[in-house]
């Protein structure tokens, strides 16, 4: 196992790296994650490619039109299908429809309608996915305060047994579908999925992001202590990129119920992250009218932000981590910029013996977060996390 301490071999930066169809770093980068979703029938190698073929570098209408052209085509797919008892394409079509409508949804701004149109569309296909597979998804609504949180309750089986679960909430719960649903029921796993405050939606309904992101964590914990299929022993909590690295790092300092924490990368403190954010992650150049500058702006719902009128909210987002008692497993990629990875030794110091894990180019990813080998960071995470639980049960 690399740690952050080991030599390892050069990583190029992101924008030294071979062009695998777009010149655009931030599309390119989404064109391969939308590739990666074919090892989980969320997408079709073809399809991703005849819908490329219609985008326009810098021309982002062209964008939404080709990936709306496709989404379209594969929705109308899915319900033909349906509709003719051929259940087993339907439910395919529908997965890859959402996710070609998410990459549609990605080129509008929050302010327009198009926003909040495209989001409930390829949730109502998703919706429809989940009643087809087998067991089905349960969509659920979690209650929150005076709301709820919409997301997806996966299961390896319907006989009801108690099972360790782990939670995702970084992002739509559709993406998070990719993140931890299959490869945690295909080991035996519940997954629950859900948008927390500031994801999706939410903001638009009035559930904002909030630094003490313990709060709304716990009341999705509340929500899995009251089903009968869960263990509420052996909970575990994921968070990916920067803003959930955060939400778990932050989440795993107030809630003992958090029986194990996984982060890829531990954001401890978010202020000295927002800068790189947008240049390193996202790759927004100044004035430009790209498909990464507009996706940027849901960043703000995040808590991400430099504006002045923010700062003592982000001031806020840091996550004592000698607070943490539970398991954890940080990742980190050798192309993390020096700040994550200042932050992540600074936390190992303060915590009761974390498990530390570099992917570099000898494990065969080179992008960010290991969007071209999912496979690799899913055994890494759940070979931990069996672990993890199996330790626990011995010491019962």
């Amino acid at each position: 196992m690399t740690t952050l301490d080991s030599p390892s071999p050069r990583v190029a930066n992101a924008s030294e790296k071979r062009v695998l169809y777009f010149k655009e770093p931030f599309l390119d980068l989404m064109f391969l994650h939308t590739l990666t979703l074919h090892g989980f029938k969320g997408s079709e190698i073809g399809e991703c490619y005849s819908a490329a073929a219609q985008v326009r570098e810098g021309d982002v209408e062209s964008y939404k039109g080709a990936w709306t052209s496709l989404a379209d085509q594969v929705e109308k797919i899915a319900r033909d299908a349906e509709a003719k008892g051929h259940l087993v394409t339907a439910r395919q079509a529908y997965l890859r429809a959402v996710a070609y409508y998410r990459n549609v949804s990605m080129a509008f701004r929050p302010s327009e309608p198009g926003f909040r149109s495209t989001i409930e569309k390829y949730r109502s296909l998703f919706c429809k996915f989940a009643a087809l597979s087998e067991p089905a998804i349960e969509v659920v609504e979690i209650p929150y305060e005076v709301k709820t949180l919409p997301g997806y309750f996966m299961r390896p089986d319907a006989t009801g047994q108690k099972r360790p679960t782990i939670i995702c909430g970084d992002n739509v719960s559709e993406e998070l579908y990719y993140w931890i649903g299959p490869p945690a029921v295909e080991r035996g796993y519940n997954a629950l999925l859900v948008d927390l405050p500031g994801i999706g939606l939410n903001p638009l309904n009035g559930i904002c992001c909030r630094p003490d992101t313990e709060v709304p964590v716990r009341a999705v914990i509340d929500y899995l202590c009251s089903r009968s299929d869960v263990d509420t022993e052996s909970i575990a909590v994921y968070g990916g990129g920067e803003p959930g690295g955060y939400i778990m790092t932050r989440a795993a300092t107030g809630d003992k119920r958090i029986a194990a924490c996984i982060v890829d990368p531990l954001v401890s403190d978010m202020g000295p992250i927002v800068p790189f954010v947008k240049s390193h992650t996202m790759h927004v150049s100044a004035g430009e009218k790209t498909v990464s500058s507009i996706y940027s702006e849901i960043l703000p719902f995040w808590g991400i932000t430099d504006d002045p009128a923010q700062a003592e909210n982000l001031r806020k987002m840091k996550a004592d981590t000698k607070l943490i008692t539970c398991p954890m497993l940080c990742l980190n990629d050798a192309m993390d910029y020096p700040e994550l990875q200042r932050q992540v030794k600074e936390a190992a110091a303060a915590m009761l013996k974390p498990t530390l894990h570099v992917f570099t180019s000898t494990d065969r990813t080179s992008v960010y977060r290991e969007l071209d080998n999912f496979g690799l960071k899913h055994r890494v995470m759940f070979d931990w996390l069996d672990d993890v639980f199996k330790m626990k049960k011995i010491k019962k």
